[in-house]
C-alpha cells in the first residue's frame, strides 16, 4: 500500500470528476498530470501546469508591440476537493515523474558510525 505522504513533490495522473470546476484558472481537461504539493482535509494541493500574464499596455493604457510586451510567469497551486478527486495514478520508479522523498533527504534520530580497524 502506497501513501500520499510518499508522493509528495511527485507528478501524479488525476482524473476530475468534474474539471468544468476549474476552467476560470484555465484547467480544461478532465485528465491531467500534475506536480502534488501536499493534502488536507480539503483535498489535493496541484502545483498549476502554467499561469501566465502578457504585459501588452504601457502605464497610460497604450498597447505596445509585440517586441515590447513581457511575459510574467507566476506559479500558483490550487486544489481539487476530495469529492472532485476521480482517479489518482503514480509512477514509481518512472524518470521524471518519481523523485526522491523529503523525508528520505532528512537526516532525523540516531546515527552510529562504526569504527574502523
Amino acid at each position: 500500500m502506497i501513501k500520499l505522504d510518499e508522493l509528495i513533490g511527485d507528478i501524479i495522473f488525476v482524473s476530475f470528476s468534474n474539471f468544468e470546476r476549474y476552467k476560470d484558472i484555465g484547467i480544461d481537461n478532465p485528465t491531467g498530470h500534475f506536480l502534488l504539493k501536499g493534502y488536507d482535509q480539503l483535498g489535493l494541493w496541484l502545483e498549476h501546469p502554467g499561469i501566465v500574464i502578457i504585459h501588452g499596455k504601457d502605464e497610460s493604457g497604450v498597447p505596445l508591440p509585440v517586441k515590447d510586451q513581457t511575459r510574467e510567469d507566476i506559479a500558483a497551486n490550487f486544489v481539487v476537493t476530495w469529492d472532485n478527486v476521480n482517479t489518482i495514478m503514480h509512477y514509481p520508479e518512472r524518470d521524471g515523474y518519481d523523485f526522491p522523498s523529503e523525508f528520505e533527504k532528512m537526516k532525523l534520530g540516531f546515527r552510529f558510525e562504526k569504527d574502523e580497524e
